[in-house]
């Protein structure tokens, strides 16, 4: 190892206990819940994160073979530290997801400074960028595909099979795209670094980087959309409990603004009551909103929109009334009568479970979804619940 490379090494060791700083700060500032979840596990924690770092930072200067047995490795133990984050942190999924793409963005940001200050040469940086980003996602990958797993467990069959072939499709996409989205990402960044040089052409680089966020985005938003859908706890209606309907938009409204990178799109919520509860699983109505809410980020054009999100009760009907109305391109009338048919998808890549799933996890307990739709106007889709006024459960 020559004498920078030790430079390098030991600038990155002594940066981990910074990171970490960094890390809980940001994350503690985010609510009182996530304060909480970091105070209570800070052990744990610190032992955790600061292996992945530092097993990420070996890996920077092993051979290309060692590396590659490497993030073998890395996703063998990302899928059991999925396994294991299912069954102890379960309820908790949003901060943990919160958490993970917060370390992610701090170690990439104050590690990419350290290398982009003792490492000469921009295709021996861009080396360094890359595997960075790949040890990142690799460990992601095998967290996905460890969640999804340990969730698969406890739906029922009819949920399994579908549940199994979003799984097998996750897993390969994100096999196929792991290296491609750690290259473009590490390339963009090292291109950002550059646009201010005087004998670069700043447009063009500007242009590019703009088609390889936009990449980064469409891959991500792949793998996204079926980790998210796959989020199921047991479907049998025994397992009902009486919970609070306005927790479970807070809770999806943060997982949602995680996973949207673009200001461009807004989601409004509006409820008059901080209590309306019902009778159901939580965790299923949950996996309903996701579907919905991805179903209109998709529809957008130029990742641009708004969603609005309303919450009323009506007396008369014993009934809770979700609405969700987005300004997107709209579904037309034909292809509306359809889209609660299992495979049916409006969309050039799609499976067409979700909408399908979610009308059965609505009607379990009760409620009813309807969906009303016109081109170039926008969607608007209505979950009816049981309006519960007491709990006393019959």
């Amino acid at each position: 190892m020559s004498y920078r490379e030790n430079a390098l090494r030991s600038s990155l060791i002594l940066a981990v206990p910074i990171i970490l700083d960094r890390h809980y700060h940001s994350i503690t500032m985010k609510n009182i819940e996530s304060v909480w979840f970091v105070e209570t596990h800070k052990e744990l924690l610190d032992s955790s994160l600061s292996t992945i770092l530092m097993s990420m930072i070996e890996a920077l200067f092993l051979d290309s073979f060692d590396f590659d047995q490497y993030l073998t490795l890395v996703e063998k133990e990302g899928f059991e530290q999925g396994v294991f984050t299912t069954e102890i942190f379960g309820d908790h999924f949003d901060i943990l997801l919160e958490m993970s793409k917060d370390l992610n963005l701090t170690a990439q940001n104050i590690m990419f400074k350290i290398i982009e200050e003792i490492v000469d040469g921009s295709t021996n940086r861009l080396l360094f960028y890359n595997r960075l980003m790949e040890c990142n996602w690799t460990r992601f990958t095998g967290f996905a595909q460890g969640y999804l797993s340990n969730k698969n467990q406890q739906i029922d069959h009819l949920h399994e099979q579908k549940i199994a072939v979003m799984g097998q499709m996750a897993a390969g996409m994100a096999h196929e795209i792991r290296n491609p989205l750690a290259s473009i990402k590490g390339f963009a960044q090292l291109v950002n670094n550059r646009l201010y040089e005087p004998e670069i052409k700043a447009d063009e680089l500007r242009a590019y980087l703009d088609i390889t966020i936009n990449e980064i985005d469409a891959l991500n938003g792949l793998v996204t959309d079926f980790l998210v859908l796959a989020r199921k706890g047991d479907s049998t209606k025994n397992n009902g409990v009486i919970f609070n309907v306005i927790e479970v938009i807070h809770r999806v409204n943060n997982i949602v603004n995680q996973l949207i990178l673009s200001d461009d799109i807004i989601l409004s919520v509006e409820y008059s009551q901080e209590e309306v509860l019902t009778y159901g699983s939580a965790s299923q109505l949950e996996q309903v909103i996701l579907n919905i809410l991805k179903n209109s980020i998709d529809s957008f054009t130029a990742f641009r929109g708004r969603i609005d999100i309303t919450v009323t009760t009506d007396a008369e009907t014993n009934e809770i009334i979700l609405i969700f109305k987005d300004d997107g391109e709209g579904i037309p009338h034909d292809k509306l009568k359809r889209i609660f048919d299992p495979f049916f998808t409006t969309k050039q890549k799609g499976t067409g479970i979700g909408l399908s799933i979610c009308k059965q996890l609505i009607e379990l307990y009760g409620g009813q979804i309807k969906v009303d739709s016109e081109v170039q106007v926008g969607t608007s889709v209505m979950v009816f619940l049981p309006w519960v006024i007491d709990y006393n459960i019959n």
